[in-house]
């Protein structure tokens, strides 16, 4: 469990392979990695980060991004035709949300 409200820097938590009781802090000021995670399921994700790295997901269901995230997103283990950015967020994104790419394109 985080208890800080705000990390000012990278928060590298790619150790975790579940969200259940993970309590994030409220902002990460930097990139954020959750890569080991391969479910969404009960992920509450902070605000203010630049990039995120979600590259263990088996699916997109349950998954709801930050309002705004400020570079880019790492979905690479999802096909592109999972995820919906007016269904899962975010409303604002300053990147490109990179998937899995079998050609290596």
């Amino acid at each position: 469990m985080i208890d800080r409200l705000e990390e000012e820097g990278d928060l590298d938590l790619s150790h975790l392979t579940t969200a259940e009781g993970v309590k994030l802090p409220e902002y990460v000021r930097g990139w954020l990695n959750l890569s080991g995670l391969t479910s969404a399921e009960g992920l509450k994700l902070p605000e203010g980060i630049r990039r995120l790295y979600l590259s263990g997901l088996s699916t997109a269901e349950g998954l709801k991004l930050p309002e705004h995230v400020g570079g880019d997103i790492h979905l690479w283990s999802l096909d592109e035709d999972e995820y919906d950015q007016e269904v899962h967020g975010p409303c604002e994104l300053n990147g490109r949300v990179h998937f899995h790419d079998p050609a290596g394109n």
